[in-house]
């Protein structure tokens, strides 16, 4: 089984490597945000001097690099802090289904 941690309505799950069409993402006011809150305006955010986020428009998933050799901190508002340790993961926010129309993205 991989090694997963979830936070709220984000998964992170360990992957072997990037995609070779994985871009860099740029940091957002100062921390890699995986996930904002639709409501609250909350975030699931790290800090971007140990991880770099990357996105992959052509298979629409999302990853981060954890750097270094100690764990990181995935802190939100409204959830207990994670410490991720360094590797490399996908990034899934978790969706809601109704069998009869447009998936969509969860608020916690």
């Amino acid at each position: 089984m991989p090694v997963q941690f979830r936070q709220g309505d984000v998964l992170i799950t360990a992957v072997d490597g990037l995609p070779p069409t994985a871009l860099p993402v740029r940091p957002d006011e100062g921390r890699v945000v995986l996930a904002y809150g639709e409501v609250t305006g909350h975030a699931h955010a790290m800090s971007p001097n140990r991880v770099v986020m990357f996105r992959d428009d052509g298979g629409g998933r999302s990853y981060i690099q954890v750097l270094g050799d100690q764990p990181t901190a995935l802190s939100h508002e409204e959830h207990h802090t994670i410490e991720v340790p360094p590797g490399t993961y996908e990034v899934v926010r978790q969706r809601e289904y109704e069998p009869k129309a447009r998936p969509r993205a969860i608020a916690d």
